[in-house]
């Protein structure tokens, strides 16, 4: 196989290899230019910050140069075929990491319930010094962001995580789109995953900013929000006979995507091609700094970092990979090497390829707008490039927007007569060169079309025919039909758009903050704007049902509905109050919002819906009715003794249900093997022993000591004791 068709290839993820990037010069250096820091700087500034597990053996390193960034890219991976690795980039000119990576494979243990070692508060105090090390320039500019709505899910596939965030402030504005993200693993408390986004550019002050009340005025005059049937997305297959039901909603469909620029007062559209971003064992990091300040003391580098740093001396520099492409390719003085690195090839990991890119900011119809070039990093050879155009052929082109809207209005009138009454022309559709929608006059050489259905008169995105245009050679050069059959909801009784647009705003009320817009060169200028924005730390609603006026998610779920951790106030000083706090974190034992009611006798529904939720996950268990939850509680197998959902628990009762949740039904039934250390197990009932006495030896249950007292009425408090502890034991 060429090296060419070798690297055509692309990673996809993470999980399947890191692409690896080594080099010598920074983009726009001069011949025998070096970074700031070097290769050896870099891995010993990681290594002097965070514990790299010791059977991360096989170092590979690279250097990136992006619009204008250098960076080292460092990567530790296990050779031992369990998978895992470490990986972490620094700045090559200040020296700051800028992102750590961390992933060990683990055991999901039985019944697949993770119960973390650490808390929320013990895993922030990790962050907050990890921060004020690894951030310490930045910390002045850093507002915290609230984590109280923080769900932590007890039914993971690995251990649970803690995210913390900071925001990054500049004049006193949000900046969303920089900041500092760490994340904690909750069973040891190490840092498996830091990352700092910064943008160095200049500001625009706020002087002369409209009024919350003008941007208000602008969001509804611009008719930001429409009536549109949405599809939820589909999760796994289909039943047969089974329709996936579309909801009316108010959703934002408008070319500016509610963004109102703050110094002129109108909504702010993008060209076409811009955009922003939307606002190891033992006890790891949390112990070493239970124990004090991070060891800062320098370790030395392994045999297989010194290898990989020699390496790096015996293959061409930047320069050299870039003469050797002019030597076949005349690249266009308008263009500007934008993007350098050197990747090994996924396929042969001997081989190591110089990727060079160049490219323009204005494109030009008819030149070449874009150059991509691989050279070997061993040999210098040229071993591929691409060029892009902004026309076919290079030539204007020949239908402008009327034009090749007719050509493909003919061409569906034939092959869709009977759907091409059901669409309409989307003129928000952000597609093609130019403003949108383009103008009279305007002959782009490709010419893109996007038609929604309509049902009802009312858009329907999710259903529609799609089409582009070769204007130069006037022909259509792609046609795509989506269309399904679906049970739509009539449209009565409907919120009027201004209703809509005060509930949505009202969650998501325009903020004053700063943007960076971004296009095919990269980082751009930095705009100020109104943006609709949830509360730091909250959840943002994406539409509102418009019959009933609720916030949805983009699942089309009431958001009132979602996973929400509970913080309660009754349970200060109780024993279990830890225990607790883990459940209501995790969104169980809501009954009572911000009350907990430890002293309160546990109710069957109430202690089984609290299981169902810790097993499978709140969503989709939090809102069952009460005989939903004992029939599911009966099909795991959990419940099978006749119990009315409002009923006590009883503590023999509790013995079975949690040694049932742990799948040790079948164990507990055994006769005649069975002891336990209490006075009164006389007066416990033939088929319970075995339960009791599983529960006091896995430490669960212990009665009152000396007396198991089977009659007791379990309170809530005692209930999510028991029920932490059952989840905590690993089988």
């Amino acid at each position: 196989m060429s090296a060419v068709r070798r690297f055509g290839k692309r990673v996809l993820g993470w999980g399947l290899m890191v692409m690896l990037l080594i080099t010598i010069f920074p983009v726009g250096a001069q011949a025998g230019d070096k970074p700031a820091v070097s290769l050896e700087q870099a891995i010993r500034t990681v290594k002097d910050n965070f514990s790299i597990p010791g059977e991360f053996t096989n170092f590979t390193s690279g250097y990136n140069n992006y619009n204008g960034r250098a960076t080292w890219s460092l990567n530790w991976n296990a050779n031992d075929g369990k998978g895992g690795g470490f990986n972490a980039q620094v700045d090559a000119a200040t020296g700051e990491i800028i992102n750590m990576n961390m992933w060990q494979p683990v055991d999901r243990p039985e019944p697949g319930l993770q119960v973390p070692a650490f808390s929320q508060d013990e895993a922030r105090q990790v962050a907050e010094k990890v921060l004020k090390r690894l951030a310490a320039n930045h910390i002045a500019d850093l507002q915290a962001v609230p984590d109280t709505n923080q769900v932590i899910p007890l039914n993971n596939y690995g251990p649970v995580t803690y995210s913390f965030r900071w925001q990054r402030l500049v004049n006193g504005i949000p900046f969303p789109e920089n900041g500092v993200n760490i994340n904690i693993r909750g069973d040891n408390g190490q840092v498996v995953n830091y990352s700092l986004d910064w943008t160095n550019a200049d500001f625009p002050a706020a002087t002369g900013a409209i009024t919350p009340e003008k941007a208000r005025q602008a969001f509804d005059q611009a008719g930001m929000l429409e009536l549109q049937y949405y599809l939820p997305p589909q999760h796994g297959p289909v039943v047969a006979g089974q329709k996936r039901l579309p909801q009316l909603v108010y959703i934002i469909n408008h070319p500016a995507n509610g963004l109102i620029d703050a110094l002129t007062g109108e909504p702010l559209v993008m060209d076409d091609g811009k955009w922003f971003k939307g606002g190891a064992g033992g006890m790891g990091e949390l112990a070493e700094m239970h124990n004090g300040a991070a060891s800062q003391t320098t370790k030395p580098l392994s045999p297989e970092e010194i290898k990989e740093i020699e390496k790096t001396a015996k293959l061409i520099s930047q320069d050299a990979a870039i003469a050797a492409v002019k030597k076949w390719l005349a690249i266009p003085a308008n263009l500007t090497l934008s993007s350098a690195n050197l990747a090994v090839d996924w396929q042969d990991p001997e081989t190591s390829i110089w990727n060079l890119s160049w490219n323009t900011s204005k494109p030009d119809p008819g030149q070449i707008n874009y150059v991509t070039a691989r050279v070997d990093a061993t040999t210098g050879e040229l071993v591929g490039f691409d060029l892009s155009y902004s026309s076919p052929d290079g030539k204007p082109g020949q239908l402008d927007r009327q034009g090749a809207q007719q050509m493909v209005e003919d061409f569906l009138r034939q092959v869709q007569p009977e759907r091409f009454r059901e669409v309409k022309l989307d003129a928000n559709s952000k597609y093609g060169p130019g403003p949108i929608p383009l103008k009279s006059g305007q002959n782009p050489p490709v010419q893109y079309f996007n038609y929604r259905r309509l049902v009802n008169g009312i858009p329907f995105p999710e259903n529609g025919i799609s089409v582009t245009v070769d204007t130069v050679a006037k022909r259509i050069t792609s046609y795509n039909l989506n269309w399904g059959q679906f049970d739509f909801p009539a449209p009565k009784n409907l919120l009027q758009t201004e209703k809509a647009a005060e509930i949505f705003l009202k969650s998501r009320p325009l903020t004053l903050t700063y943007i960076q817009i971004f296009g095919p060169a990269g980082p751009g200028e930095v705009r100020l704007v109104y943006q609709p924005l949830a509360a730091p730390g909250t959840s943002a609603a994406a539409m509102v049902d418009a019959r009933t006026g609720q916030l949805l998610d983009w699942q089309g779920t009431p958001l009132n509905q979602a996973p929400r951790p509970y913080h309660f106030n009754d349970i200060a000083g109780n024993f279990a109050e830890r225990e607790i706090n883990l459940l209501g974190q995790a969104g169980l034992f809501g009954e009572y919002g911000s009350a907990f009611h430890p002293d309160e006798n546990i109710t069957a529904v109430s202690l089984l819906r609290a299981m169902l939720m810790a097993k499978n996950g709140v969503q989709g268990n939090s809102d069952l009715g009460d005989d939903e939850v004992l029939k599911r509680a009966r099909e795991q197998g959990w419940l099978k003794e006749d119990l009315q959902p409002g009923a006590s628990i009883t503590r023999e009762t509790l013995a079975k249900l949690i040694i049932r949740l742990l799948n040790l039904d079948h164990v507990a039934r055994v006769e005649g093997i069975y002891r336990v250390p209490y006075t009164d197990a006389g007066s416990l009932s033939s088929d319970s022993l075995g339960y009791v006495a599983l529960s006091w030896g896995l430490g669960i249950l212990k009665g009152n000591g000396s007396t198991f007292e089977p009659g007791h009425q379990v309170t809530r408090a005692e209930a999510a004791a028991a029920l932490v502890r059952t989840l905590a034991v690993k089988m």
